[in-house]
C-alpha cells in the first residue's frame, strides 16, 4: 500500500487544484471536477479493500501512514461525521471557514448528521465486540496450544479476521455514503467548495505527519 499510497496523495493534490480552477476560471468543468475526485476516493477504498482480505490488521493500523496521521484515523479510515465539522466550522472572527448554506440544505444536513452518528455508534460497538472476540477463550486456548494445534490456532484467527473485515467493510460504506450524501445536498458548486477543503485538510495532515517525523 505504501507506493500506491504515495501516488494516490499526489493524485489528490492534483484534484483539488483542479476543483479550485474550476470554481474561478471554468465553471462548465466543476461537476466534472467533483466526479472525478469521488471515483478518487473510491479507487483508494477498493485498494484498501483488496489489502484487507489478505492483511486486515494491517488496513486497521495503516502502517503506510506517520504515527500523527493514525491518530486521526477511526475503523481504518476518517470519521464520517468529520465532513460536517467541516461544513458548519465556523471562522475565529465570526465567518465560515466552511460552506455557506441555505436554511433547507442546513436542515438536511443536521438530520443526516444524526444518523451518521448513530451509525459510528454502531460501528464502533462492532468493532468493540471484535476486538473482545480476540479475547475469547476459544482463541486464547487456540494460542497456548501453540504448535500442538495449529489447525485451531489458524480458524480463530480466520474467525477474527473475518469480523473485523466485516467492520471495516461497514465503515467504509458509510463513508461512501455519508459523502455522496453530503454531495448530493450540496449545489455543485459547493460540492467542489467542500471536496476542495477536504483534500487540502487530507494533503495538510499528511504533510503534518512528515514533518513531525522529521
Amino acid at each position: 500500500m505504501d507506493a500506491f499510497f504515495v501516488s494516490w496523495l499526489a493524485r489528490l493534490d492534483e484534484l483539488r487544484s483542479d476543483l479550485l480552477a474550476a470554481l474561478i476560471h471554468r465553471p462548465h468543468l466543476i461537476l466534472p471536477a467533483v466526479d472525478a475526485i469521488l471515483d478518487h476516493y473510491r479507487e483508494y477504498r477498493d485498494a484498501r479493500a483488496r489489502h484487507a482480505d489478505a492483511d486486515v490488521l494491517d488496513v486497521i493500523s495503516h502502517s503506510w501512514l506517520t504515527p500523527f496521521e493514525r491518530t486521526f484515523l477511526w475503523v481504518a479510515g476518517w470519521k464520517p461525521s468529520l465532513a460536517f465539522r467541516l461544513l458548519f466550522h465556523e471562522g475565529g472572527d465570526g465567518g465560515r471557514d466552511g460552506c455557506l448554506l441555505w436554511p433547507d440544505q442546513r436542515t438536511a444536513m443536521e438530520e443526516l448528521r444524526r444518523q451518521v452518528v448513530a451509525a459510528e455508534h454502531r460501528i464502533s460497538e462492532g468493532l468493540a465486540e471484535a476486538q473482545e472476540a480476540m479475547a475469547s477463550q476459544a482463541v486464547l486456548g487456540a494460542v497456548r496450544a501453540g504448535s500442538r494445534n495449529v489447525s485451531a490456532r489458524a480458524a480463530a484467527a480466520d474467525v477474527v479476521a473475518r469480523e473485523l473485515r466485516a467492520v471495516v467493510s461497514a465503515a467504509d460504506e458509510l463513508r461512501d455514503a455519508t459523502l455522496r450524501q453530503v454531495v448530493e445536498i450540496l449545489t455543485p458548486a459547493q460540492a467542489a467548495e467542500f471536496l476542495a477543503l477536504a483534500a487540502e485538510l487530507r494533503l495538510r495532515v499528511h504533510r503534518w505527519g512528515l514533518r513531525r517525523n522529521g
